[in-house]
Parts: structure tokens; sequence; C-alpha cells
């Protein structure tokens, strides 16, 4: 049994990570990778590198897809990292955000190298959950670089691609997952699940969180999709046209992680990686 925590996607190539290490997702079979992590958490491929999250490392890097490792410089923060988001520009602005259990949001500006703490506005250091809003539009002006985390407490949000935060306006829970709609810079929709107190969903560009009435309670993933939303809680997947209306999908198993890459959503739970039609 292969329990899958993270997945991330680069040019077509799947990368997923677990307790039991570090995969590339090939041919519909996981294949392992050494990496240096004595507790994984997080992986986030990038345009040239992969990156894995965890202890005793906090952030390694790799160019030569797992060959060689090296540790990034971690600005003295040795709480375990659990999530990474790299920015949509990161080929070009090399911004990466890490988010640990116990020691804030670090942000890198050279794709791994150097992190640095990057907590002001923050109340809660344990930051479970990252997520960016797609790049703006030429059309869109001041053009912000949206970024929202998900902490014990709360939800965040920056403008500044996650130089400073704001809490944002939501009741005090535990929010371990984020997803933010494909067409944000319009809609302003932003959807935060939490670990046993429902469902939120903002129409204001994460300003402002409000419960979704009859959610599932435990939401352990969520996506964005071309057709709409996806979420799973403890039992199956849920989807929903606007982010407010919830149907369980029939014959559905839940998820830990959900990736949208292309037409289809890679699935990772407690026996591995699948791909949803």
């Amino acid at each position: 049994m292969t329990i899958i925590l993270s997945v991330s996607n680069r040019n077509g190539s799947v990368w997923a990570a677990g307790p039991e290490g570090l995969f590339r997702y090939e041919g519909g079979e996981l294949a392992p990778v050494p990496q240096p992590q004595e507790n994984l958490y997080c992986c986030c491929a990038i345009h040239d590198r992969v990156l894995v999250g965890g202890l005793p490392h906090g952030v390694a890097f790799s160019l030569q897809d797992g060959v060689e490792w090296q540790a990034g410089w971690m600005d003295n923060v040795e709480a375990p990292v659990v999530t990474l988001a790299a920015d949509p520009q990161v080929e070009q602005s090399g911004v990466i955000l890490a988010g640990t259990d116990g020691g804030g949001i670090l942000r890198t500006a050279n794709r791994g190298s150097h992190w640095f703490t990057s907590n002001f506005g923050l109340r809660s250091y344990s930051a479970l959950a990252l997520a960016w809003a797609p790049s703006a539009p030429a059309s869109v002006w001041p053009r912000w670089e949206a970024v929202f985390a998900g902490t014990e407490e709360g939800i965040y949000h920056s403008p500044n691609g996650g130089r400073g935060w704001k809490r944002s306006e939501s009741e005090e829970a535990v929010f371990q997952t984020i997803a933010v709609d494909r067409d944000f810079h319009r809609t302003g929709v932003v959807l935060a699940g939490t670990e046993g107190d429902g469902l939120f969903r903002s129409v204001d560009k994460g300003h402002t969180f409000t419960r979704v009435p009859d959610a599932p309670a435990q939401i352990n993933a969520l996506a964005a999709t071309p057709e709409g939303w996806l979420l799973s809680d403890e039992t199956s997947l849920w989807t929903s046209q606007d982010g407010m209306s919830w149907q369980p999908v029939a014959g559905s198993a839940p998820a830990l992680v959900l990736l949208q890459m292309h037409d289809s959503v890679i699935a990772g739970d407690e026996k591995g990686l699948s791909v949803l039609a």
C-alpha cells in the first residue's frame, strides 16, 4: 500500500510523494525515486527541478530528476515542510512558497536554494495548505500576485506573492485544503476545506469566506476543473458546478489529494495514484 499525500505535474510528468517516498508516475505505475528526507510530506515539480519537503532538510531539490540532491538554506526554521506551491510564473520569477507545521511560511526567489521566512501578518504558524491564483490576464490591473494559505486557525490571503499576509474573514477552523477558480480574476471564487468543520467559499477574491450549507464536514481534497469543482471527503468524491450545491459521485473512492492535469484529474489516496475520467 503506497499512501500519496502530494502530487505535482511538470510538462506531463507526474510526481507523487507520501510516507513511503517519492515516485514518478509512468505507464500507470509508481516508480520509486531516491530522495533525502527521512520524513517526506510533499513534492513540487517545476520546469528545471523537483523539490521535496519534510524533515530533516526542510526543502531539498534535484536538478537531475532525483539522481543528486541539494538541501536548501532554511532561514533557521527547523519545523517540517508540509506543503509546497510554485508561482504560476516560477520559470521567470523563481518564487516558490513552503508551508511548515510550526515555522510559518517560507519564500524562495531562486527556485529553492535559499528560503526566507515570510510570516508578516500571520497569527498561526502551522500552514497546512497553499494555493496560487492563476496569473492575471494582461487586461487586469492592478496585477496582484494572489496566493492563499490555510492554517490551523483560519485562511490568509496575500496580494503580493506571499511577501505579506492578511487574515481573511472566516470562522476559526483547521483549514487543510484550498482551491482557486480557474477564472478567478473574473469570478473571485476560492474554496477552502476543513478537517471537520465543512467547506467555505469566497466570492470576493478570498477576503471573506462563508460556510457552504449541506457540504461534507471533512474535506480532504479540492480541485477546480474545466467542468466545475471536485472534492473528496472521507468516503467518496463530490462534484459541483458552482461550489455551492454538491452531489456525491456514485461508486467513487475517496482521495487525499486531487490534481487537475490537461483533461483528467489525478487522485492520490491510500493505495497510490489513479486517473479519473
